[in-house]
């Protein structure tokens, strides 16, 4: 009886879809039909993040804010080239 389980289990673990790494790593935050992105309020950022963690805000002088993709780019901001690959 448990053979026949394994046996089953691994047959249709086979056909389900591996996810890749890129659908692993957190995506920016959809709230309400609203995609939210971080930005850095330092004087010279000119970009936005999907994650708070991303590695280009490490430096960021200021805080770190969570605003609508919308907002972002009508302050001009770009997405960033680490997390926007």
């Amino acid at each position: 009886m448990t053979y026949r389980i394994i046996r089953t289990l691994i047959a249709i673990m086979a056909f389900v879809p591996v996810a890749s790494f890129d659908m692993m790593q957190p995506q920016s935050v959809a709230l309400g039909g609203e995609t939210y992105v971080y930005i850095c309020t330092g004087p010279k950022s000119e970009r936005y993040h999907k994650t708070s963690e991303c590695r280009g805000l490490e430096r960021c002088s200021k805080d770190v804010k969570k605003v609508t993709l919308a907002h972002a780019e009508d302050m001009g901001r770009t997405p960033c080239k680490i997390c926007y690959k």
